[in-house]
């Protein structure tokens, strides 16, 4: 079918009629004229001598469908990220309120003015205290006094050990072993000896077993260190654990990380300190790289056997700003007394670390908080 024009001129299609009663027809359809004289611009339909004239409103633009899918998607997304962050925290709150919440085990410390202490809104210190259930009376076995600093402004993760053997002053007993503290006065009195001696603010304690190590690296399906040929010797011959290799990297599954952690006569405490904070430092590393599901699995199956006087809120909060941000952190290990501030030394026939206090008061303060 052609174009039809009716009217009294031969007008061109592409024009608008002189006589509003002159009618137009296309393949398209009819339209009745408006007498405007001015020629159509070429572009009016949206492409170059158009057949169909336009109606007598201009045509109107269609909405933009796709960007507001787009909103709508990114809008649900959302909630569901809203959704599965509080479902996420639900379920780690749950776990931990099944630690073995002690709420009076850290007090005052009653013998300073805790004001006083190396202090800082960027730092939290919360020391490890590991004991061994071997012995069934746990207060007498304080193997481990480990204090993990999580310091937000240097984005670092502190590891200092403290000498089980340092002659130190307990306070409201006399001077003996780091050690003794906890045997007369649980992680109470280890706190308050720590915070007298090396002035230094505790924020909180976690006292934990051995055997924790063990639960916490099969879980993780076995971590990394290094082990030197005498570490590997002494594990196959002492104790047992025949597969044991040296390397730089070595994996261990659970049993043999719980017994690199328990050397002892090999060498000395400082290296037997060190093999532990090469344990945790591991575990850190395994931690980082583990899906978050399986960490909740871990956690779930040793939390029961830790004692705290952190509540589950603030074990939440660390937690989930663990997964977020610390397990990201760099790591530094130190250890107290640091290096050529101590002495080997008999006292009250005692084999004891005499050490200087000042040195390493000092060495706390530049090491945890690069003052």
């Amino acid at each position: 079918m052609e174009d039809i024009y009716v009217g009294g001129n031969n007008t061109p299609r592409n024009t608008f009629a002189e006589n509003p009663e002159d009618i137009y027809i296309s393949q398209q359809g009819y339209r009745r004229q408006q007498n405007i004289e001015q020629p159509l611009p070429e572009d009016y339909y949206g492409y170059d001598g158009g057949n169909q004239l336009p109606d007598d409103e201009p045509p109107k633009k269609k909405p933009k469908k796709r960007k507001s899918k787009i909103r709508h998607t990114i809008k649900a997304i959302f909630l569901i990220l809203v959704l599965l962050a509080g479902m996420g925290t639900a379920l780690i709150y749950q776990t931990f309120s099944k630690v073995n919440y002690n709420e009076t085990g850290h007090g005052n410390n009653v013998y300073l003015d805790r004001s006083k202490l190396m202090q800082s809104d960027k730092v939290k210190n919360i020391l490890l205290i590991g004991v061994d259930r071997r012995n069934e009376d746990e207060n007498s076995r304080s193997d481990t006094m480990l204090l993990l600093s999580i310091n937000t402004e240097t984005k670092k993760i502190l590891l200092t050990s403290f000498m089980r053997d340092s002659y130190v002053h307990i306070p409201g007993h006399k001077d003996s072993r780091l050690n003794a503290a906890c045997t007369w006065g649980g992680a109470q009195l280890v706190m308050d000896t720590i915070e007298y001696n090396f002035n230094i603010k505790i924020d909180n304690y976690m006292l934990i077993d051995f055997t924790i190590f063990e639960s916490v690296v099969d879980g993780l399906d076995g971590i990394e260190v290094e082990v030197t040929e005498k570490e590997a010797e002494y594990m196959r011959d002492a104790v047992h654990l025949s597969d044991i290799e040296a390397g730089e990297s070595v994996e261990l599954d659970g049993e043999e990380a719980l017994w690199y952690c328990r050397i002892r006569k090999l060498d000395s405490d400082f290296m037997r300190t060190k093999r532990q904070r090469k344990i945790m430092t591991a575990i850190i590393d395994k931690c980082a790289k583990t899906n978050p599901l399986k960490m909740y699995k871990i956690l779930s199956s040793v939390i029961d056997e830790v004692e705290t006087d952190m509540s589950a809120v603030k074990l939440t909060g660390i937690a989930i700003n663990g997964l977020l941000r610390y397990l990201h952190y760099d790591i530094d290990q130190g250890s107290v007394p640091k290096e050529d501030t101590w002495k080997n030394a008999t006292i009250n026939g005692q084999a004891v670390l005499s050490i200087d206090l000042g040195e390493n008061i000092d060495y706390l303060k530049e090491f945890i908080y690069e003052q």
